[in-house]
């Protein structure tokens, strides 16, 4: 594939969304690889601080300061009316408590669309760096497949940036409940060979999305608060007829769960967070979409992770899987049944 064939002068507008919670080094550092695009006078950066509790707000609005000047930054809160005005290069917005991925990125995605100018919005991971063409890339892929409401990056490792973590996107096991990342661990020249893969959504550390298929099919679930956002966002889009893909030629590099810490928890209660929503999100994604499959589900994913966590010795872990499994049956309750989001 020639890679300069997506590499097309940007004349639409574009909105550059990055979440953050306590974590703004890594915004930083992302906002800062976003200088090393193209200069581009209809591209607009948000941040949304999702009610950090660190100096997350004064250290984002320092590093804007030394690239903005002081009429370019605009600064809301997510209890300000949006309306539509003049293109301000960066907004940052304080949601005021944590939303969750969803509800965070919706204060901004919120904010792009009573702008009413934005043709598309790219949702950026805060632990993520781009590669210099990867925007331009995106909104060549974009322009050139019109029928694609969400378009998804090559995914490279920060660490290994020659090794892939996930080209485009993952595939989705309903029986095992279990994602698998599309050329995980595969070398970048290899998967440079191939032009598509089979994906069952976007992977969520970069999603380049058309602001049209955004009002027709509506803003993220906040029902999942953490995990399995972009999987419920593309099982919509499917179904209003809309496609996804993988730019291969789009590079963004991602350290891998640092916001939640995941890998590396800095305390017992963020693992057990983390572990509890993984686990009440699978069953509800899977309860939504895969209803025909989800009682073997529930057993095998109860089975499995719990042969896991002891392997692991990670004993601590069952509370939150066992809430996990409680909260899923009271939210399949028929009365609470009119209660659930984007159904």
């Amino acid at each position: 594939m020639n890679k300069s064939l997506w590499y097309k002068p940007i004349d639409q507008n574009i909105c550059i969304i990055v979440l953050n919670w306590e974590n703004w080094q890594d915004t930083v550092q992302c906002l800062t690889s976003l200088q090393s695009l193209p200069a581009i006078k209809n591209v607009s950066v948000i941040v949304c601080d999702n009610g950090s509790s660190n100096h997350s707000v004064q250290q984002i609005l320092s590093w804007a300061r030394h690239y903005y000047s002081a009429q370019e930054i605009r600064t809301l809160t997510a209890t300000s009316r949006y309306t539509k005005s003049t293109l301000s290069p960066f907004v940052l917005i304080q949601s005021g408590e944590n939303l969750g991925f969803a509800g965070g990125n919706n204060v901004a995605i919120r904010f792009a669309l009573a702008q009413e100018r934005y043709d598309y919005i790219w949702l950026l991971n805060s632990d993520t760096v781009v590669d210099v063409h990867a925007l331009a890339s995106l909104y060549g892929f974009a322009q050139a497949y019109s029928k694609t409401a969400l378009v998804g990056s090559t995914v490279l490792y920060y660490d290994q940036p020659d090794i892939v973590q996930s080209a485009g996107g993952c595939r989705y096991n309903s029986f095992l409940t279990k994602i698998d990342s599309l050329m995980d661990g595969e070398p970048l020249h290899y998967v440079e060979q191939i032009n598509q893969v089979k994906l069952d959504y976007i992977y969520g550390a970069s999603l380049f999305m058309r602001v049209a298929a955004i009002r027709t099919v509506g803003l993220l679930n906040e029902e999942y608060f953490l995990f399995y956002e972009e999987l419920d966002y593309t099982q919509r889009l499917k179904k209003r007829g809309y496609q996804i893909a993988w730019c291969p030629y789009s590079f963004v590099f991602h350290k891998g769960s640092a916001t939640i810490k995941y890998t590396n928890p800095q305390t017992l209660q963020r693992l057990q967070f983390t572990h509890y929503y993984e686990n009440l999100n699978t069953l509800k994604y899977t309860a939504r979409y895969h209803k025909i499959t989800l009682p073997i589900a529930l057993c095998t994913r109860f089975i499995l992770k719990s042969l896991l966590l002891i392997s692991r010795r990670q004993f601590f872990l069952f509370p939150s899987l066992f809430k996990a499994y409680w909260d899923f049956f009271q939210y399949t309750l028929p009365k609470n049944r009119t209660n659930r989001k984007n159904d």
